[in-house]
């Protein structure tokens, strides 16, 4: 699959940073599948000619969720950045990338800090993270940061792993479906008429087998008024709003459903302040 052309800004602001000879430590910060990585992947390509050889001598990638502590820090981490090389009058440098830099604890982010003061005239830090302000204050201080928002494409605003997933898998029409049936289920209930909380635990259960899931239910709501004859617009939202007040409390996903439903069917004439049912 072809390369999408997004990010144009922050691309000639890092070829500025290339063209002029000057690239500093850099903080790659925001929200997951917004491209971040693939940024740093093709401005590390660049930076040294796609040459495969130099870029597996000179670059280390390190993802810090995978239990990386002080000690790699201390040992294998700074063991690279302190071995020698041709540096070229100041243009060739190795480079860290750290994934998920805000995984590591804050005596590995101290030790980190330290090791890019020792060896900032060889090494230079890319760091990716969804939240910068994980990061320790010294460690910020010590780098340019660039904010990766979801990128924009054909006019409305996508998330990468969505996008990649929908054209690889062609996600969309299978997702289609899946909402089709969910709503000859949820009619099928409604015909039934004479809906009883055990009824709906049932169809709860029922639905939970066939791989559905609260989420499903609440975009279904969001997205389709072939119930608006059962709840009115003002309701729906009111339990949407509701749900993002709970939804840390919804830890059953069975309940979850029926934490949707009772209202749907049962209680749309009922406040939602009031959920003592669960």
């Amino acid at each position: 699959m072809s390369l999408l052309n997004i990010h144009e800004k922050i691309k000639e602001k890092l070829a500025y940073f290339h063209s002029k000879h000057k690239i500093p430590n850099i903080i790659f910060h925001g929200p997951t599948g917004t491209g971040k990585r693939t940024i740093v992947d093709e401005f590390i390509h660049k930076i040294y000619d796609n040459n495969r050889e130099i870029i597996k001598n000179y670059v280390i990638n390190v993802n810090c969720a995978h239990g990386k502590g002080i000690k790699f820090i201390r040992d294998e981490l700074k063991f690279f950045a302190k071995t020698n090389i041709n540096s070229n009058g100041g243009d060739t440098f190795k480079s860290i990338i750290l994934l998920n830099a805000d995984k590591l604890t804050i005596d590995a982010q101290s030790a980190l800090r330290r090791c890019i003061e020792l060896f900032s005239h060889n090494t230079r830090f890319f760091i990716i993270v969804e939240d910068k302000y994980n990061l320790l204050k010294p460690i910020l201080s010590r780098f340019c940061e660039i904010y990766v928002p979801e990128p924009e494409y054909e006019g409305s605003i996508i998330n990468l792993h969505k996008y990649n997933l929908n054209e690889t898998f062609k996600m969309k029409d299978y997702k289609t479906q899946r909402f089709e049936k969910l709503k000859r289920e949820i009619q099928k209930t409604i015909k039934k008429g004479d809906i009883q909380l055990n009824s709906l635990t049932q169809f709860c259960v029922k639905l939970y087998e066939k791989g559905y899931s609260g989420l499903d239910i609440i975009e279904l709501l969001e997205k389709h008024r072939f119930i608006e004859n059962i709840i009115t617009s003002e309701k729906k939202y009111e339990l949407l709003m509701t749900y993002n007040k709970v939804r840390k409390e919804l830890r059953n996903e069975k309940l979850f459903m029926l934490f949707i439903l009772n209202f749907v069917f049962l209680s749309s004439n009922l406040s939602l302040e009031n959920i003592s049912f669960m």
